[in-house]
């Protein structure tokens, strides 16, 4: 299995030619040789055989798209979607789900190890889900054709629309939810002033929020209002400002109905408010495990100190402080901190406090920066965790569990802390986004 291949935008004048497919790549692309080229090519599994046309090269690499297939497998998952060949949703549905998450998981080992990382090749654990029904949060754009509201994912490597009333991977109270929420779009009068459209099946209600590229009129606010109260949703609209400093557009996320208290995620017991557009794990089952796999690692009790970096809403840093353990969640939103803080007086875990931080710049000198921890806990966004692995590794944190969107920023990070003496404990995958190429990584470090 190969790694992430990134071309150079380069004219690309060859002819066609004939490949056989023999692995995927982490990205689920597949990998031919041809010529003492390296080729990756989407939409081909192992074992294919197809004619290709190049549309990039680079050294002894290229990327190539299928003009023909010669020989198909009989081992390609069968559709179970009519959008499939144009929804950008899925863009891995072709191959069966184990098969793709070997593939991943191999790809994350293969990966470490070209990166100088030693590890066991077997993961010490791997997460998976239900393909189907998974998602409990996403973000659907918004379209006019002739006066007619319809909402979609973007088609593959295009911002084309795929209009859709239901999607196999959404929760099932998400697909009632959208054809009853484009009626209602249907119905204002300021329809075109909408950007898109974001849902969050809650463990309490369902959750919407419908950004505005214009202030909406009272008509349109009070039937938003009124659909949101009969149906039980949570309905905010996010408005565009100026803001007062720099003239930077903003938005200001404002609450139309009563019941905000009803949109919450549970996280090991732990009950987590939230409003329409905050940032959840995707996958309810798979992060629940992921939350398992945390408190296992850190093992939490009474009298140990834990930090939590890139803490978000508190996905880890409650249910950590529910095990007694003092815990001190890091994240840059002011607002989401204090949203935080707010759950943690609601589950009565006076143990757990929240800071505001910039983690990709200087907050070393912070006090809270200058306290004595036992174990670390981060979980960055796709930049990876570049400046607070080097802190981290500084600090000689006894114990340190990483979790990481892209592999690649966290194998960067990962050669920081082994560099500083760190050994790797334990690792594995959690494949939060089935049929993508997406993949979490989870590793234990220890001194």
């Amino acid at each position: 299995m190969v790694t992430f291949y990134k071309p150079k935008a380069k004219t690309v004048t060859q002819k066609a030619f004939e490949v056989e497919c023999v692995d995927l790549d982490l990205q689920g692309r597949g990998v031919a040789k041809k010529d003492n080229k390296t080729w990756f090519i989407s939409n081909l599994i192992p074992g294919e055989k197809a004619r290709v046309v190049p549309v990039a090269v680079k050294d002894k690499t290229g990327e190539a798209k299928v003009t023909k297939y010669i020989y198909k497998s009989d081992n390609r998952a069968k559709s179970q979607c009519p959008l499939e060949e144009c929804c950008g949703g899925c863009p891995l549905a072709y191959v069966k789900e184990d098969d793709l998450l070997a593939y991943k998981v191999k790809g994350l080992y293969q990966l470490l190890k070209k990166s100088g990382v030693a590890l066991n090749e077997t993961p010490s654990f791997v997460v998976n889900s239900n393909v189907l029904n998974y998602r409990r949060a996403c973000r659907l754009a918004i379209r006019i054709d002739h006066g007619k509201v319809t909402v979609g994912f973007r088609e593959g490597k295009s911002q084309k629309l795929v209009s859709l009333t239901t999607c196999k991977v959404l929760s099932e109270r998400i697909n009632e939810a959208i054809p009853k929420v484009v009626d209602l779009l249907n119905k204002l009068q300021g329809k075109r002033n909408l950007g898109h459209l974001e849902f969050i099946d809650s463990d309490g209600a369902l959750g919407i929020f419908l950004r505005v590229t214009e202030n909406l009129s009272d008509e349109d606010l009070e039937l938003i209002r009124s659909f949101g109260e009969e149906n039980s949703y949570v309905i905010s609209i996010g408005i565009p400002y100026k803001h007062e400093i720099d003239s930077s557009e903003q938005i200001r996320e404002i609450l139309l109905t009563d019941n905000e208290d009803a949109l919450f995620i549970n996280a090991s017991d732990c009950k987590i408010i939230c409003k329409p557009t905050a940032f959840v794990q995707v996958n309810k089952e798979v992060n629940k495990d992921l939350i398992k796999l945390v408190l296992d690692a850190v093992k939490p009790h009474p009298g140990m100190k834990v930090l939590d970096l890139f803490c978000g809403l508190g996905n880890f840093t409650l249910p950590l402080a529910k095990e007694g353990a003092e815990v001190l969640g890091i994240d840059i939103v002011s607002s989401m901190i204090k949203d935080a803080q707010k759950n943690a007086e609601l589950n009565n875990l006076h143990a757990a406090k929240f800071a505001v931080a910039d983690l990709e710049d200087d907050f070393e000198k912070q006090q809270w920066a200058k306290v004595k921890y036992d174990a670390v806990v981060l979980d960055p966004g796709r930049m990876g965790a570049k400046r607070a692995a080097l802190f981290v590794s500084k600090l000689k944190i006894p114990k340190i569990v990483m979790i990481s969107c892209n592999p690649l920023a966290a194998s960067r990070d990962i050669r920081e802390l082994i560099k500083s003496g760190y050994k790797i404990t334990a690792w594995g995958a959690l494949d939060m986004f089935p049929r993508t190429s997406h993949i979490e990584l989870m590793t234990v470090f220890s001194l």
